[in-house]
């Protein structure tokens, strides 16, 4: 029931209270009635018995809707007799025909759900009777003046029919257009107008009652029986011509009716059939679903705000399902191009307006859907395509679609980009308004985002990037544990979905399987596994684990997602946990908790994840790593998923496995297999890079230290190659520990190391060299079980640009101070071993 406004109410409250204080003053008027005669008490009476029993009988009064709002009653006859017998001499009183209105207003009312109704329809009915009277009676006088008399049987056609007619048209107009008026602006619905077929049937029905009326009145004054009879004929045949019209009117109302419902199905049936074909072309340009009815729904919202007319606002309807229909001749590798389109893709792209206009052209709509296809691809400042139109040359329609759905399109994630939040997409929109967009309609747009997106979360078709964090709960049933050996089918009822998730899953696996034979780096190659699997499988964090067989650990290669630099530290021992559980058993497992993968980690990171599935590498020797998803809104994944990683998995096992084996193979290329330390080829890529680097920097220092261990032969000579092979690399940790963490470390050759110190100068590496020496003479060097050696070493070094400007004469001068400064150590110890007298003897 809608709510009283103050204006109303004020009108509600005046009609009851004037109609209520009239009905009072008539209910006592009429105790000064005689009881006799036919203007008596007793005739009232059986008037009144009369009234009541023919009020049942209604004529409905309609709005042109077809609503019913008010009733005219046949028992209108006997208040016209009323006010003909009572009103003038010898009663002279209203009273009688208020009386009378307020019960065939109350009796014909009180089918109305609403009190309110009621209520005003009876005050209105009281109210227009008594108006009406008292125009009736000043209408009597004006033509007869004061002298009625006994002789007034003479005076009932000629004089007393035009009064009442006057009476029959107050009291109709003053009642029936009232309650109309009251009842639509109660509502709010605006629809106060009366049918004209409704009008002019209750008209009749107003003119038989005066008719009868008049027929009444001269057979009570000596006419006969006849008038009697035929002022009763007259009320039932109106009444009777008038319901059998109203059921003439119902069956073909209904008729029509029918008929309406069959067109809007074959109707329904055209858009359905529309919007199917729509979300396959979607499908084909990796979109979703969601996307044609988000767009549909956003442009139709909008159409109703600018006002638009009815066939515009059909033509949005089909127009957002159509607009890209010319994308059918238009192949796929170009609609799902991940980078910048080439001038000869682009014009290939720019066919499909042309070609959807000239589609549509041929269904021939009788709303201007094809200026939708053809020219939603325009621009405000006329740089668009096909047709470079300007401003308002574009048609309104087209305006609104390129709006919503440039909106949309950036809303949502694609294979070759991530979508925006709401924020950042309407910040884009409003930097190419005026460009490429109405003003306008952006202005608008943007004003009611927040209530068509409103909208959009009713119908669930969401699908777009959340501006904020949002419950993405599944309500499927977890299938937690391992994941079955033989995945069920997915489920039937996701139609066209499913189309646009197997373009995604085919598009991702083609470029996964590219790679495969086209990169064998290692960071690209995780790089485009994980950004691929956004597009088929959801997921807030995407780690990567590859397993290092020297610690026996997983280690994530690749994060991606929320606090991915947080899971890039992160290390797996094979068995724990689930991911470890995986790697160990090469089976996939999904929607355990995530807390048990996740020890270590701060609780309030932990706990905010709520979903896992987890699915191994595996090559011929078993899992070597494995990928993991963790998911914060999404509780549990479904079998599709665990069979979409699991098909990229494989796909991305093999690439992996290469990507591997190449490393290793590059790395025992450029590292000492002994000192695990760059060897000498290692050393000369590492030294040219600094040596570019400090080019480009106007020739920034870098030092260069050649170092050598002392008497190494007599270590090989006296305990064996074995374990002079072991002091090597442990003087190899002394040493890096000594050094920077920038600096870089080389093993040479044999027992030979170089050391490549960018930005230091020559007083630094020589603090450096001394702090090496100390550091290896103080190291006792296990050679067997309770026997330790120490030694020591020779150091050169070299500064760039100061001694040297390449990589030999750096090197060559290294080594040369490195040999100056062991013949200087070796000739200071021969000379410690001499007796005195003959260093003396030998150096004066």
């Amino acid at each position: 029931m809608p709510k009283l406004n103050w204006k109303s109410l004020l009108l509600l409250g005046g009609v009851a209270t004037i109609g209520g204080l009239l009905l009072l003053v008539s209910l006592i008027s009429v105790f000064h009635l005689p009881l006799l005669g036919w203007s008596g008490s007793l005739s009232l009476a059986a008037l009144v018995i009369v009234t009541v029993i023919s009020s049942r009988f209604t004529v409905p009064v309609t709005n042109v809707d077809g609503v019913s709002r008010v009733n005219k009653s046949v028992a209108d006859a006997f208040i016209f007799f009323a006010v003909m017998t009572f009103t003038l001499s010898p009663a002279n009183n209203l009273g009688p025909a208020v009386i009378l209105a307020a019960a065939v207003g109350l009796i014909s009312s009180l089918h109305f759900e609403e009190r309110r109704s009621t209520v005003f329809a009876v005050g209105s009915l009281v109210i227009s009777t008594f108006v009406a009277s008292l125009v009736y009676r000043l209408m009597v006088l004006a033509f007869v003046g004061s002298a009625v008399t006994s002789s007034e049987q003479d005076l009932v056609l000629n004089v007393l029919l035009f009064p009442l007619c006057l009476f029959a048209v107050v009291q109709y107009g003053l009642s029936t257009f009232g309650t109309v008026a009251f009842n639509s602006f109660c509502s709010g619905e605006g629809r106060g107008t009366v049918s004209p077929g409704s009008l002019i049937w209750t008209l009749i029905t107003q003119v038989a009652s005066v008719t009868s009326a008049a027929m009444f009145y001269t057979a009570i004054r000596g006419a006969g029986v006849a008038f009697l009879f035929l002022g009763a004929l007259i009320i039932v045949l109106v009444h009777l011509l008038y319901r059998f019209n109203e059921t003439r009117v119902t069956e073909v109302t209904r008729s029509q009716a029918e008929k309406l419902k069959y067109t809007e199905e074959i109707a329904d049936l055209h858009m359905n059939t529309i919007e199917s074909l729509a979300i396959a072309i979607d499908a084909k340009d990796q979109t979703t679903h969601g996307h044609v009815r988000r767009t549909q729904l956003y442009a139709t919202e909008m159409g109703k705000l600018l006002k638009v007319n009815d066939s515009e606002l059909r033509a949005l309807v089909a127009g957002a399902l159509l607009h890209d229909i010319g994308k059918l001749a238009v192949p796929e590798y170009i609609l799902n191009k991940p980078g910048k389109l080439t001038e000869s893709e682009f014009a290939k792209m720019k066919i499909h307006p042309t070609v959807g206009g000239d589609i549509l052209k041929r269904v021939g709509f009788p709303y201007p859907v094809e200026d939708i296809v053809r020219f939603h691809h325009e621009k405000w400042d006329g740089s668009g395509y096909p047709k470079g139109l300007k401003a308002a040359q574009i048609p309104l329609v087209a305006r609104i679609i390129s709006v919503v759905d440039f909106y949309d399109a950036t809303r949502c994630d694609r294979p070759y980009r991530k979508g925006m939040k709401r924020e950042d997409s309407l910040a884009l929109l409003q930097k190419m308004s005026g460009s490429s967009f109405d003003p306008t309609v952006v202005n608008f747009f943007t004003k009611h985002v927040i209530e068509f997106d409103a909208l959009i979360n009713a119908q669930d078709i969401q699908e777009q990037v959340a501006s904020e964090n949002m419950d993405q709960t599944n309500s499927a049933k977890p299938d937690a544990g391992l994941a079955s050996d033989v995945l069920g089918a997915p489920d039937s009822s996701l139609g066209f979905r499913s189309i646009t998730q197997a373009q995604r899953e085919v598009f991702a696996l083609h470029e996964i399987a590219q790679t495969i034979g086209s990169s064998l780096n290692m960071h690209d190659t995780v790089t485009l596994v994980s950004n691929k699997l956004r597009s088929i499988v959801p997921f807030d964090t995407c780690i990567i684990f590859i397993v290092d067989d020297r610690v026996g650990k997983a280690i994530a290669m690749h994060s991606v997602g929320d606090h991915s630099e947080l899971f890039s530290r992160r290390r797996v021992t094979v068995g724990d946990g689930i991911t470890g559980w995986v790697i160990a058993n090469a089976r996939s497992m999904c929607n355990s908790s995530p807390e048990l993968d996740l020890v270590g980690l701060p609780d309030d990171i932990s706990k905010s994840y709520r979903g896992v599935l987890v699915s191994p590498l595996i090559r011929e020797d078993g899992a070597f790593g494995a990928i993991t998803l963790y998911s914060k809104g999404r509780t549990s994944y479904t079998t599709e998923h665990v069979r979409l990683l699991e098909s990229v998995a494989q796909h991305a096992a093999s690439a992996l496995n290469n990507a591997i084996t190449f490393e290793k193979t590059k790395e025992s290329a450029l590292t000492d297999p002994l000192t695990e330390l760059p060897n000498a080829r290692g050393f000369y890529m590492m030294l040219e890079q600094r040596l570019a680097e400090c080019q480009r920097l106007n020739k920034e220092s870098l030092a260069l230290i050649s170092m050598d261990v002392d008497d190494f032969k007599k270590i090989n000579d006296q305990w064996g190659h074995a374990t002079g092979d072991r002091l090597l690399a442990n003087v190899a940790r002394v040493i890096r520990k000594e050094l920077r963490q920038m600096d870089v470390l080389a093993r040479y050759a044999g027992d030979e190391f170089v050391a490549i110190m960018p930005m230091a100068s020559q007083g630094m590496s020589e603090m450096v060299v001394e702090r090496i020496r100390k550091a290896i003479t103080a190291h006792q060097f296990a050679v067997r079980t309770g026997k330790a050696v120490q030694v020591s070493i020779s150091a050169g070094i070299a500064c760039f640009p100061a001694d040297g400007e390449t990589t030999e004469e750096l090197l060559t001068m290294a080594a040369r101070n490195m040999q100056r400064d062991k013949h200087s150590r070796k000739n200071m110890a021969n000379l410690a071993a001499m007796p005195t007298p003959v260093r003396m003897d030998r150096y004066t």
